[in-house]
């Protein structure tokens, strides 16, 4: 069963510096130019949001907040689900922009032979005068497996 009392809870805030060596790391595993994103100011890859809540975090960026113990167990298989981005200006190399997360939505969705746990989680990073740079949204499932 869905943990909806986690739904509108405040996972914290997150800060991270954007260095170029992994924006450029992250072009090429994405196929993309890394010279693109090279020297102060320059504009990182359109899906990098998707890495920054690691960044700094000494592993416990991505799913973080969640209670990733009570999601586990026998029977439930964790998924990353949909990913999202809305962008207001592109981060750029060298800026160091803060990450304000919460959980937004609970639900849960039954199929023929499971139930699925939806987990939203909602990050608004913002730039050190306080403007948005973007949102990434990230929604985590679990598959119970049904009791036979």
């Amino acid at each position: 069963m869905a943990l909806e009392e986690l739904k509108g809870m405040d996972l914290g805030t997150q800060t991270v510096t954007i260095e170029q060596g992994p924006v450029r790391a992250f072009a090429r595993a994405v196929l993309d130019d890394p010279d693109t994103y090279t020297g102060p100011g320059a504009p990182t890859p359109p899906t990098w949001p998707f890495v920054m809540p690691y960044w700094g975090s000494l592993g416990t960026g991505g799913a973080a907040g969640l209670p990733m113990k009570k999601l586990q167990g026998p029977g439930r298989m964790i998924l990353h689900g949909e990913q999202e981005f809305e962008i207001h200006r592109p981060p750029v190399v060298g800026e160091t922009l803060t990450g304000q997360a919460r959980i937004s939505d609970v639900y849960e969705k039954e199929t023929s032979s499971a139930v699925m746990e939806f987990y939203v989680r909602d990050t608004e990073w913002t730039d050190e005068s306080g403007a948005q740079v973007c949102n990434e949204r990230f929604t985590l499932i679990v598959r119970a497996k049904k009791a036979d």
